[in-house]
């Protein structure tokens, strides 16, 4: 494909552009899943399942498909051995197609959006019968490189531009705008789905099993749901509050330096609050990158910026305690007050705050905020607290929200078991 930079002013009109296809998607329904086609689990608007299709010489595949809300149009991304397709419907081969192929134009929304221009490909996929994706292809080197496709890890929408002159919108080009989250979520899920697929055409001749309840997977450990519920440990303490009663706890999942960690997160209106994990040389962290509490009518509710939610270390002291003041304090004697010390939180059962003495405490400004008199890691005006369990220490950056994000009494920590599986970690 041929690739231009694109003005920022045309990357947000698209947004605002009418997203009608063609005639034919007029007279279309949604795409739904055929009868025997067993989604393989969720990622916000995206539906991931196991398939096989003529992008990838019908070999095992596995693609996530979401709507533009309050519409026909759809977007897909199948991914195969060596890469991705990823395109729309509302066009067909018969119509437009020349050997099934079609002029296809997409970018991501960056702060300096470039655009790849070139010829798409018709796809059926047999979940979807009724439908003809126009296409284009990434490989595995166009995601890690300079490719438009490698902007999905930071972009939040995808447009599509296709030629359909005298189509009911008034314009030649037809322009269709399509929310895709984090794009590395959607891009791992699909990673998970894919492998997982292998390992059971490989095991069973099969495609992945259905879970035992009919319920889906978790999309990043491939997990049924009913298996994550059951891996999970809620510590004793009350229940954090949600913003409202429609809203609700559902399971979450993040990555943490090479172990998942489980969690309750708020749902609202189809947003669910998600973590994001990673790590550093002596540090895991989670942060916070998607909130169910958004404003803006979004469909993933995607911060402008990742929030910091929790720091976590591995134990090695001999005491929580220990551990725990340890960690706090580290670099800091000489610079806080000789009293400051972990002691435990009524919060949560296993949850600690780093404080000074009461006495020293009582001394303090009663008409002001409490002063955070232990450093970063320290008592203060926060809700912080620190949490220690399954082998690690973690501090909690709650703030002062009424509300919570996440149910942080079931941080739980999983790790590969060795056969596919998972088992929490001791």
């Amino acid at each position: 494909m041929q690739i231009r930079s694109i003005p920022a002013a045309m990357a947000m009109g698209a947004a605002l552009a009418a997203t009608a296809c063609s005639a034919q998607a007029a007279d279309a329904v949604q795409p739904v899943l055929t009868d025997g086609s067993v989604p393989y689990a969720k990622y916000g608007a995206w539906t991931l399942y196991q398939t096989g299709t003529e992008a990838f010489d019908g070999a095992l595949t596995c693609a996530a498909v979401a709507n533009l809300p309050g519409s026909y149009d759809a977007i897909r991304i199948e991914r195969g051995a060596d890469g991705y397709a990823f395109g729309v419907n509302g066009f067909d081969r018969a119509s437009f197609g020349e050997n099934g192929e079609y002029p296809l134009t997409y970018w991501f929304h960056t702060e300096t959006p470039t655009a790849a221009e070139g010829m798409g490909r018709f796809i059926k996929d047999p979940a979807f019968p009724d439908d003809d994706w126009l296409s284009a292809y990434a490989s595995m080197e166009d995601l890690n490189g300079d490719s438009p496709f490698s902007d999905i890890y930071s972009a939040d929408e995808i447009t599509f531009e296709i030629e359909n002159p005298g189509n009911r919108t008034g314009e030649d080009a037809v322009r269709m705008t399509f929310p895709v989250g984090t794009g590395e979520i959607l891009l791992r899920a699909l990673d998970q789905c894919y492998e997982m697929g292998l390992r059971y055409a490989e095991n069973t001749e099969g495609p992945i099993a259905p879970c035992r309840d009919d319920g889906l997977r978790l999309p990043l450990s491939g997990l049924c749901e009913s298996a994550a519920n059951a891996l999970m440990e809620v510590a004793d303490g009350p229940e954090p509050q949600l913003a409202a009663d429609s809203c609700e706890w559902t399971l979450g999942e993040a990555w943490l330096s090479g172990m998942m960690v489980l969690y309750r997160a708020a749902e609202c209106s189809d947003r669910v609050s998600r973590l994001y994990g990673g790590a550093g040389a002596h540090i895991a962290q989670l942060e916070l990158i998607e909130t169910a509490y958004a404003e803006d009518g979004s469909a993933f509710g995607k911060l402008e910026e990742p929030v910091p939610y929790a720091d976590v270390f591995t134990r090695f002291k001999n005491s929580p305690t220990a551990d725990v003041t340890a960690r706090a304090l580290y670099g800091l004697q000489g610079q806080v007050a000789k009293s400051c010390a972990a002691r435990k939180s009524d919060r949560v059962a296993d949850g600690y705050i780093v404080d000074v003495s009461k006495a020293e405490r009582a001394r303090q400004p009663q008409d002001e905020p409490p002063a955070s008199l232990c450093g970063e890691y320290g008592a203060g005006e926060d809700g912080d607290l620190w949490r220690v369990f399954q082998g690690h220490a973690a501090y909690l950056r709650l703030g002062q929200d009424a509300y919570q994000d996440i149910d942080y009494r079931s941080l739980t920590l999983i790790e590969p078991d060795g056969e596919g599986g998972w088992r929490l970690v001791s």
